[in-house]
């Protein structure tokens, strides 16, 4: 019979992809993750593999815990173009309030930028992210054109528009956060001009 984990594995999972998060794959080393996680490395390759095997179940824990969070009321029954607005309006006041979130960007974004065009494994993560966000517009986008808000001929086009400009918005944040706030806080102003007379 093995011996009991002396550790909690997703205590190191959150632990390993906070530090993707602040520095990146390439720049993030072995010898990093054991001192971010406290595993030494014959654990942390016992428990996640490889360092890419970790830093890819740290893209899912993101993708499950942090994004989902963040989209959540666009999946909502009553969600419409206020849902939208107010995403756009929750991610501004991030910039403006939590350094972290501002410095750091978002994961997936970042992970896109910096791997996806040359990692295979990286790819399919980006594009799963990518259209995780179209599908949670066109969710409200929905709802809204099922209300007669908008012209549900336009749900589609603008979904995908939505879905581009947050990603293009969190990597803006990575070069000026307070410009990143003002770019949220006007789509969400625009988004407000989308509704029928």
């Amino acid at each position: 019979m093995g011996r009991a984990k002396s550790y909690d594995r997703d205590a190191a999972l959150l632990a390993a992809r906070d530090l993707f998060w602040e520095r990146g794959y390439e720049a993030t080393s072995i010898a990093d993750l054991e001192q971010r996680t406290g595993l030494n490395r014959s654990s942390l390759y016992q428990e996640f593999g490889t360092k890419h095997d970790l830093f890819e179940a740290a893209l899912e824990c993101y993708a499950d815990r942090i994004i989902s969070m963040l989209m959540a009321d666009l999946r909502m029954e009553n969600a419409h173009l206020d849902a939208v607005a107010a995403l756009f309006g929750r991610v501004a006041e991030l910039f403006r309030c939590d350094a972290a979130v501002s410095t750091r960007g978002c994961l997936m974004v970042n992970s896109t930028a910096e791997l996806a065009a040359r990692d295979d494994r990286v790819r399919p993560a980006a594009a799963a992210y990518r259209d995780r966000l179209r599908q949670d517009f066109a969710a409200a986008l929905s709802h809204a054109a099922a209300t007669g808000e908008i012209d549900p001929g336009s749900v589609e086009r603008r979904a995908n528009l939505l879905a581009s400009t947050l990603m293009g918005i969190w990597l803006s944040a990575r070069i000026d956060p307070i410009d990143a706030a003002n770019l949220s806080e006007t789509v969400a102003v625009e988004v407000a001009t989308w509704r029928n007379s």
